[in-house]
């Protein structure tokens, strides 16, 4: 996904993303993050740094936080993919 289409995709979700839909999000994606609090056009998350665990607390708009799910999401399919061979050889489906 081009960062043009994420933009309009992120734009048009903004409006329906309360605070069951952002924490839905952050559980369904596995992301290192705890929803803190949620306004009408911004989120406020708890991010655990995954190799430090290091915890920073950032607000974002929602915009900003839903391109950064699909990065979140896009990476660690990324990593899914190079891994998946490996993984097979062992004997674990990926």
């Amino acid at each position: 996904m081009n960062k043009s289409s994420r933009h309009r995709f992120s734009s048009g979700v903004v409006a329906v993303l309360g605070e069951r839909e952002l924490v839905r999000l952050i559980e369904d994606n596995g992301y290192p993050a705890r929803l803190i609090e949620a306004g009408v056009v911004w989120v406020e998350l708890e991010i655990t740094d995954t190799k430090t665990n290091a915890v920073r607390r950032e607000r974002l708009s929602k915009s900003a936080f839903a391109d950064l799910i699909l990065d979140w999401r896009e990476q660690h399919r990324r990593n899914l993919r190079e891994l998946g061979p490996a993984l097979r050889k062992i004997g674990i489906a990926a």
